[in-house]
């Protein structure tokens, strides 16, 4: 039976409409969780210590939420990102302002959140909105989502993240390890189906070959979306001034979900291989079988002629009166039975398999 997930190390939020968490980060990248249900955001913002940074984590499900928003030190393009219903990747730059949409899993109720923990086979793919500054970091979203679950586990665990870059950063990250995991667990899985089919025992392994190829294009999906922004994002801006960090985090990044998109690839090649040799070994055996069938009917015709002739029960038939008849008409049906199959044989017909 699946745990509850423990939230006892949750902020008791309360007053700010739609502000989930909040924390604030030293320079040293150690962070102190805020009672934002105690202050305004204003000041909020205000508490923030000298060479440090904010996150703020928003429930976009909460249409007081907006009031946060507009409250924030942001260029409307930015707000409207964090409020938009986009359901696809992007990633924007506004002088010294980056916003976008990533995408995640969505985290489950009542699915405990452990370091080994893959993904399951209803996960649902969730979208997390950011706005990214100086020092300010904006995260929103409609559902729970896993990665950014994780990341707030680790900064309340004592993680230190330096920079607002460095968050995003991990919480990307931990998307693609979620990954990374899945993708081992399928590529086991097809090591063992590509074993029983080597070995020639097919069972179910066409409907297990079907699911692992839905399950690696639902992989590979977001995969793509990811590698195509953050490659574009690259190649239109230069690594200077203040984003020279976010420039970093996306070589990194672009670099990482690269690798996993390739690992993806593969395991759908592979899947797509094998799948192609079970169909051939299934349409082998089916083509055995009808071969044997059809040697057993070839076989069977000359005798069942034969005892239809002599169940005619008319008049003249060979045998009638002897006492040896029905001898004589067995012999009769398997001397049949002999020279069709020598005849098939000559032909070629009745070869081994």
């Amino acid at each position: 039976m699946p745990m509850l997930v423990d939230t006892r190390d949750a902020s008791p939020f309360s007053g700010m409409p739609g502000v989930l968490w909040a924390y604030r980060f030293h320079a040293d990248g150690h962070a102190d969780a805020v009672d934002a249900g105690a202050m305004a955001v204003e000041s909020l913002l205000a508490s923030c210590p000298a060479h440090g940074w904010m996150w703020l984590h928003l429930n976009l499900s909460d249409a007081r939420s907006a009031q946060v928003i507009a409250a924030l030190p942001l260029p409307e393009d930015a707000r409207e990102a964090l409020l938009s219903h986009d359901t696809h990747v992007s990633l924007q730059r506004d002088e010294d302002t980056a916003y976008g949409v990533f995408v995640d899993w969505q985290h489950q109720r009542g699915v405990e959140l452990g370091a080994d923990a893959g993904l399951r086979g209803d996960d649902d793919t969730g979208w997390l909105h950011f706005v990214l500054t100086a020092g300010l970091l904006v995260t929103a979203r409609r559902h729970a989502l896993r990665s950014v679950e994780i990341s707030r586990r680790r900064v309340n665990a004592g993680a230190r993240m330096t920079s607002p870059e460095r968050l995003l950063e991990a919480i990307t990250e931990q998307f693609a390890d979620a990954v990374e995991r899945a993708t081992d667990g399928l590529a086991s899985r097809l090591d063992h189906i590509e074993d029983r089919v080597l070995a020639d025992t097919i069972g179910e392994e066409r409907r297990d070959l079907a699911l692992l190829r839905h399950q690696t294009v639902r992989l590979h999906r977001p995969l793509t979306a990811m590698r195509r922004v953050l490659k574009q994002f690259e190649q239109r801006h230069a690594p200077e001034g203040e984003h020279e960090l976010l420039l970093a985090a996306v070589s990194r990044l672009t670099q990482r979900f690269d690798d996993l998109d390739g690992d993806v690839t593969t395991l759908q090649e592979r899947a797509r291989l094998l799948q192609d040799e079970v169909a051939a070994k299934l349409a082998e055996r089916t083509n055995r079988h009808l071969y044997v069938l059809s040697m057993i009917t070839a076989l069977l015709l000359p005798p069942s002629l034969v005892a239809g002739v002599f169940g005619m029960n008319l008049p003249g038939l060979p045998f009638a009166h002897s006492t040896h008849g029905l001898a004589l008409a067995l012999v009769l049906g398997a001397g049949s039975s002999v020279a069709v199959y020598l005849v098939l044989r000559r032909m070629g017909v009745a070869r081994s398999t």
